[in-house]
């Protein structure tokens, strides 16, 4: 084949790097901040790092431990076949991403560029590893195939007679390794927003044997220009050392991937689409720093507050100066060798004598021949100057969002309540920055499981899922061509990332606990409701299946619940086609529902009985109360006419013993007795006689001879 000029992917080349020049100079301003290096070794000058304390503050809240992958059925269906296929999916990414490492080195690398250079990229690769076999000899009949003549002893027909088989190769491994790529290492056509570009490329460094290996004898024509010790410069290193820069260009237009090396003119090689992805690029959209719609060029988040940092780092080098300052300086009187030695020597209450005590005394003492610094003024700047570094402190956490509450600091008059405010500020302010990393975590994965389900073997996705030793092991094959078949995979299965910072245990247990209850609940109701009306079951199934999918947690023991509802569904199809036999467990619970149903009944009838009987009585106690009220009415008026006749007897009785009274006065003892005898009521005198006893005294006898006396 013609070699191919590669003047139009260098032109492109130099097209970005003219494009990203002032990035490119300001990341590497950035991370030389960050890193700390200065120019002079001897600079002694302070500084205060606020960039490194940023970056280390904000890296573990927005990614400290790789995701978990999470695949699921798009629509939560009763699909057995892709609710299988989403496990195979999920399971070998779990394992890929956690027996290799590279993903989560990737991230991490990623987010820090983020974080300081503005931009970080990742890149995704299909590496099988093979190995040689050896086919055996074909020298049966059956597997030389129909062209084989008994009768021809040479075989001439089939030409595979008696030949040795050639070495094959077979694959032994299957990966899909994420690549990190430095963030000064990537180009692409230079846009407004990353769906406008429609190439990208990355550099990487071959050497000689390297490049050879790759892209043949042909690479020994390539000039080795970069080293390990110098990059822009060929001094200082040997050949051996010095590596080829080759660049990785993936042309959307043409699907097509290009290899062409700086300094060389023609194309080392050119491939068709190897990967075959949705997107075509084998990275996703880098995680960007502050970008616009109207450039992909990133502005990093130090240019943002970078004159703060300088000021601090001003402020903080006048406090040193000010801090060496801070001694006990001062004079004496150089007359007095005395005080000199007191200066220097004095220490643990060291004496030091004085020749001339008097003459020393005269003189004013040590208060007047020796005189210190003033260190007020310094005290009092130095205060000034602290105090305006942390306003200027304050006034960078403003910009980047990072407050007091996300730095682990608090000041302990503060209530539970205001560090909950602080907190969802500062949730709020860094939601877009993991969301971000958190799309960008979520791109490659989706990468990732396009790679293995279009270029894996089944083996391969069998045994990294280990789905054969599961009870869903007789979905397995419809699962893998459910994932071999890229129309229905993207319809029936989707991927999530589960939260990119430490994961909550004590919510993960709470879920659990939240399905338990709600399950065991709905449970407990459905047994009782299916007994009473068995045409039920299949309505309460579906409903406990709606209710475990819903459950994250529930997705490990869905298949669990499915098989338990089949075997349900199975009995009763079982039952109704055979003819009904008496159960004694039925018959016994049906014999206990009877018995409850007479005792309750009964308990009915009792009640009602009580009822008529309490009726009957407050009926009869009413009658009781009429006939009483009129008892006391007739009572109230035979008293009233009874006194009305005492009243009429009392009034004729005083008339008559007045006329009789009138009538005595004119009659003897014994006339007034007699009448006064006559009276009395018949009942008192009647068949009696009067007659005197032996005192004189007036008696009557009665028929029986006793006597009674008047």
């Amino acid at each position: 084949m013609d070699k191919q000029s590669s003047q139009k992917w260098q032109d492109e080349l130099t097209r970005y790097k003219e494009a990203y020049e002032k990035f490119t100079e300001r990341g590497e301003k950035i991370v030389k901040r960050y890193r700390d290096e200065r120019k002079d070794a001897d600079n002694i000058e302070a500084r205060f790092n606020i960039l490194w304390s940023n970056v280390r503050t904000l890296k573990p809240a927005i990614y400290s431990k790789t995701p978990k992958p999470e695949v699921s059925r798009r629509f939560k269906d009763n699909n057995p076949v892709a609710r299988v296929a989403s496990t195979i999916l999920e399971r070998a990414l779990s394992f890929e991403i956690k027996q290799f490492g590279d993903f989560h080195s990737a991230m991490s690398n990623c987010v820090e560029d983020r974080l300081l250079s503005g931009r970080g990229v990742s890149w995704l690769r299909y590496e099988p590893i093979t190995e040689e076999v050896e086919e055996p000899q074909l020298t049966d009949d059956a597997e030389i195939g129909e062209g084989y003549d008994e009768s021809n002893e040479t075989n001439a027909e089939n030409p595979l007679a008696g030949e040795e088989a050639e070495p094959l190769e077979r694959i032994t491994q299957e990966t899909s390794p994420v690549d990190y790529v430095y963030w000064k290492d990537f180009a692409h056509l230079p846009a407004r927003t990353w769906e406008e570009v429609t190439w990208v490329g990355r550099r990487v460094y071959l050497g000689l044997d390297e490049g050879v290996e790759r892209f043949g004898e042909d690479f020994r024509q390539v000039p080795l220009t970069m080293s390990p010790d110098d990059k822009d410069k060929e001094k200082h290193s040997t050949k051996e050392l010095k590596k080829a820069e080759v660049w990785e260009i993936w042309c959307k237009p043409t699907k097509k991937v290009y290899w062409i090396a700086t300094h060389y003119d023609y194309i080392l090689d050119e491939r068709d689409d190897p990967l075959e992805l949705e997107q075509f690029f084998p990275c996703p959209k880098p995680v960007y720093a502050t970008i616009t719609t109207g450039s992909l060029v990133p502005v990093a988040d130090f240019v943002l507050y970078q004159d703060q940092a300088d000021e601090i780092d001003i402020l903080t080098s006048r406090i040193q100066h000010l801090t060496k300052s801070m001694k006990v300086m001062g004079i004496y009187a150089a007359d007095e060798a005395s005080l000199g030695r007191l200066l220097k020597e004095g220490n643990d209450a060291v004496m030091i004598p004085v020749t001339n005590w008097q003459a020393f005394m005269e003189k004013g003492g040590l208060s007047q021949a020796v005189q210190f610094m003033p260190l007020a003024d310094v005290a009092q700047a130095l205060q000034q100057l602290y105090a305006a570094r942390e306003s200027c402190k304050q006034i960078i956490y403003e910009v980047t969002g990072i407050s007091d509450i996300v730095r682990g600091a608090s000041q302990s008059n503060e209530t539970a309540t205001a560090q909950q405010i602080k907190s969802q500020f500062a949730s709020i302010r860094l939601n877009d920055l993991k969301d971000d990393v958190a799309r960008f975590a979520r791109d490659i994965l989706r990468m990732k499981s396009e790679i293995m389900c279009s270029k894996y073997q089944p083996q391969s996705l069998l045994d990294a899922s280990g789905i054969m030793y599961t009870p869903d092991a007789q979905y397995a094959e419809q699962a893998i061509q459910l994932l071999q078949n890229e129309p229905l995979r993207n319809f029936a299965i989707d991927i999530e990332n589960d939260t990119l910072v430490e994961i909550d245990e004590q919510g993960e247990k709470q879920g659990r606990m939240e399905f338990l209850q709600a399950i065991g609940a709905f449970l407990k109701e459905a047994m009782q409701a299916s007994a009473q009306a068995p045409e039920l079951s299949h309505l309460l199934g579906e409903m406990l299946m709606f209710g475990v999918r819903g459950f994250k947690v529930g997705r490990d023991i869905e298949s669990v619940f499915e098989q338990a509802m089949q075997q349900i569904e199975q009995k009763q199809q079982q039952a109704s086609q055979q003819p009904q036999q008496p159960d004694p467990e039925q018959m016994k619970l049906q014999a206990s529902q009877q018995v409850e149903q007479a005792k309750m009944q009964q308990s009915g009838q009792i009640e009602q009985g009580k009822m008529q009987i309490e009726q009957m009585k407050m009926q009869h106690e009413d009658r009781l109360k009429g006939r009483d009220l009129e008892f006391e009415k007739y009572k109230l008026h035979v008293e009233n006419e009874t006194k009305l006749i005492i009243a009429q007897v009392s009034a004729q009785s005083l008339i008559s013993q007045q006329q009789d009274d009138a009538a005595d006065a004119a009659l003897s003892d014994e006339e007034i007795e007699q009448q006064r005898i006559s009276k009395l009521p018949l009942s008192n005198h009647l068949g009696h006689r009067l007659h005197r006893d032996a005192n004189g005294n007036h008696a009557y006898v009665g028929q029986n001879g006793e006597v009674i006396e008047v």
